[in-house]
């Protein structure tokens, strides 16, 4: 009985989910996709929060520089509760004591006037700051990259798989044909056997194409954070390409200006050469100004009058010079040195790495405009070549081979058009991160 109603619920299940149509894919076009991955990117939110410690090590080091204020109010009572005195005959005689209060109301203020350790600090944490927000800008500039990566490289997989289906069909079409010919004696054996392996090929192709294209939908998912079916709009516009490509030098000054990997360690380079002069500084003397005004006596005040009798002020200056603390100052500037020595290190590697870039960038860029360039005749001539080919084969003036070549070549074209596309505007993506644009 229970077999039989769990058979039921199954079929019950399998009834309706067989009558449910599933919807539409969602098609997504590449704004829509960097949106996405930037409204949940944890990435950025961990940018974010460097930057905003950065912000913070900013706030605290200018707080040394800014005047202190406090105000305080006090009660105090003293005084022994009892006492013990003697008499002329030696017996203790216990006394109840009294006791005095104290009531003391003051506000006091302090600044800073000379020390040149807190000045170089807040110099550095300036350019820590800037240095954060430098990372942030070049997290975002990553993360557009990676997402047009994937999105581009989506496309090449998903036009791949149209070509894919296209030869299987293709060839489907030729094995109908050319097993009509060979029972009618125009082709060989051997020529059947040419047209039925490229179509087992093509076949292989396809499962390739959809496991490729499936990986791909997977690494685009991973940076848009979407859930259930989706597609990437196949419509992509023919750019213009007929600005020239920028010289090697003017890219590379746009870069140093521009780049946030570059300008990161740029500025923590001068962070760290501003806590090295800090720590040198703080064996100079530093000079501070307080100031105190209040009210103290043995009765609370009652009104102004009572205040004013019993008022004080000061005003003071100090003078304070670390003359000797057991080596501490020593030790913070060996540190602070090697820490100077380690960020100059890591910049001269940002302008190499820099360098590099550029180059390489300069590289794609030419080399994607003059593929681009060919395509449209390639396309052309493919597609000539195609008809052309079948119609000879029809004829018996082209061999098997001559339209098996045909075929690989213009289904071939179809994929170089659309990589190339895709790698043209992947390179101008590349730039779009050399420059820090998202």
């Amino acid at each position: 009985m229970i077999r039989t109603s769990f058979a039921i619920l199954v079929a019950c299940s399998a009834s309706l989910a067989w009558g449910q149509e599933p919807g539409p894919a969602r098609v997504l076009t590449l704004a829509q996709c960097l949106e996405m991955a930037f409204d949940q990117s944890p990435e950025l939110v961990k940018a974010q929060s460097s930057r905003t410690l950065g912000s913070v090590g900013l706030q605290t080091s200018a707080s040394a520089l800014l005047p202190k204020l406090s105000a305080s109010s006090s009660y105090t009572q003293s005084g022994p509760a009892t006492s013990v005195a003697y008499d002329g005959f030696g017996n203790p005689v216990i006394t109840e004591g009294g006791h005095s209060d104290n009531y003391r109301t003051s506000l006091s203020a302090s600044q800073s006037l000379v020390n040149l350790s807190h000045w170089a600090s807040f110099k550095g944490s300036i350019n820590d700051y800037q240095a954060a927000s430098a990372t942030f800008q070049q997290s975002a500039a990553s993360l557009s990259f990676r997402v047009k990566d994937a999105y581009y490289g989506l496309l090449k997989l998903q036009n791949a798989l149209e070509v894919s289906q296209s030869s299987v069909e293709q060839s489907m079409e030729q094995v109908s044909k050319a097993r009509v010919m060979h029972q009618l004696g125009s082709i060989s054996k051997s020529d059947l056997l040419k047209f039925e392996v490229s179509l087992a090929q093509n076949r292989v192709a396809l499962l390739n194409a959809k496991r490729g294209l499936a990986a791909g939908r997977e690494a685009l998912r991973g940076l848009i954070n979407v859930e259930g079916d989706f597609e990437i709009d196949a419509q992509v516009p023919r750019p213009d390409t007929t600005g020239a490509i920028l010289p090697r030098d003017s890219l590379l000054a746009l870069a140093k200006e521009r780049n946030p990997g570059f300008r990161a360690a740029r500025r923590r380079h001068q962070a760290a050469r501003d806590y090295l002069w800090s720590a040198w500084f703080s064996k100079l003397p530093s000079l501070n100004a307080s100031y105190n005004y209040g009210y103290s006596d043995s009765a609370q005040f009652r009104d102004s009058r009572s205040w004013k009798e019993r008022d004080s002020w000061s005003f003071s200056l100090s003078l304070n010079w670390n003359i000797f603390d057991g080596t501490a100052t020593e030790a913070q500037i060996r540190r602070a040195r090697a820490q100077a020595d380690a960020a100059e290190a890591d910049w001269t590697l940002a302008q190499r790495s820099l360098d590099s870039q550029v180059e390489q960038i300069r590289i794609e860029w030419q080399a994607a405009l003059e593929e681009l360039s060919l395509i449209g005749d390639l396309l052309l001539q493919a597609d000539e070549d195609f008809r052309l080919t079948t119609e000879k084969h029809r004829l018996g003036a082209a061999s098997t081979l001559d339209l098996l070549t045909s075929q690989v070549n213009y289904n071939q074209s179809q994929q170089e058009a659309v990589k190339a596309l895709c790698d043209y505007y992947l390179t101008l993506a590349r730039i779009d991160q050399l420059l820090g644009k998202y």
